[in-house]
């Protein structure tokens, strides 16, 4: 619990000091769409998860608890890359097993804005992640490296008729990706006994997706009708995730789980928060209600000069 603490509380105590009202990231046209906890967003962009908690629903596996941060950095208006890592508390289900932890393996990604739409407040972009097998210790991660290629798109209703004004400020953001293991078998070598045994896993081939709605109290107070809410409640954002994994290939083809992540998101002119609950949608989910958490910041922001940098020049600050 105290690694918890200290891992938890030291960078809130740091961003108390960055921590200001105004604009943010995620804008297209009018509409601010900000970062989810869950899904990956559409925007390319130069950003920090300078925290990231979850603590896992209890399956038959056990219960694994990350934290973990996450860097990206546009190379133009539209292309960024990304680097992120976690470090992993597993809590085994078995008997006569103890509880582990360790570094997992890092994860690398490539994002690309396909299409904007500043009148219909939307997006599509394209990514790709790669999780390199075997860099974190057997007992927390995984030997096989995965590939992910994805497609992410976001969507505000400003558009719709006035006669649904409170509607416009619905936004819907999602993501349709496959996971691929590579190799899908891996052999695992035990000694026990002062005997060598050796074991095949095989890791399926997942389909992905899930989609995210959330309603903005600041596009109500500024483009459908000012409700009188002051700071902090102007910025928040009530959100909810769902997201799903189904399995294509053996083992266990058509396997998936699912969860449904309700929560609120605020955000700042350099930081946003989030928080969100995790709850199993059927029984190979888990049983019981997790919990995530998030801290992220807007670099960009904070240090354009610097963080907005590239080879071929300063791009600036992402647009709004």
């Amino acid at each position: 619990m105290k690694k918890y603490l200290v891992v938890f509380f030291l960078p809130l105590i740091i961003l108390t000091f960055l921590t200001v009202l105004a604009h943010a990231h995620g804008v297209v046209g009018k509409r601010f769409i900000p970062t989810t906890i869950t899904l990956d967003d559409p925007f390319p962009s130069d950003e920090l998860d300078l925290l990231k908690v979850e603590r896992g629903s209890k399956n038959k596996e056990g219960r694994e608890t990350s934290v973990g941060f996450e860097f990206s950095k546009r190379l133009t208006p539209d292309f960024a890359i990304g680097v992120g890592w976690e470090y992993l508390f597993v809590d085994p289900r078995e008997a006569g097993k103890s509880d582990t932890s360790g570094a997992g393996n890092p994860e690398f990604s490539l994002k690309y804005a396909l299409l904007r739409s500043a009148e219909r407040e939307g997006i599509l972009s394209i990514g790709l992640g790669v999780e390199p097998g075997g860099v974190g210790p057997r007992r927390v991660a995984e030997r096989a490296t995965t590939l992910t290629p994805n497609l992410f798109f976001g969507k505000g209703l400003g558009d719709l008729p006035d006669s649904l004004s409170y509607l416009k400020p619905l936004a819907i953001t999602g993501s349709f990706g496959a996971v691929i293991p590579t190799p899908k078998r891996t052999v695992i070598t035990k000694i026990e006994d002062g005997e060598v045994e050796r074991e095949a896993e095989r890791d399926s081939t997942k389909i992905a997706y899930g989609f995210a709605l959330m309603y903005s109290i600041p596009y109500l107070q500024s483009f459908v009708r000012d409700v009188g809410l002051d700071a902090p409640f102007s910025r928040l954002f009530p959100v909810a995730e769902f997201n799903f994994e189904t399995n294509v290939s053996r083992p266990k083809p058509g396997h998936t789980t699912g969860f449904f992540n309700p929560g609120i998101l605020w955000a700042g002119r350099y930081v946003q928060l989030g928080l969100e609950a995790q709850v199993p949608m059927n029984s190979p989910s888990g049983k019981n209600v997790g919990m995530k958490a998030l801290v992220h910041v807007f670099i960009d922001d904070i240090w354009p000069n610097i963080f907005t940098w590239t080879p071929w020049g300063v791009i600036g600050a992402t647009q709004r």
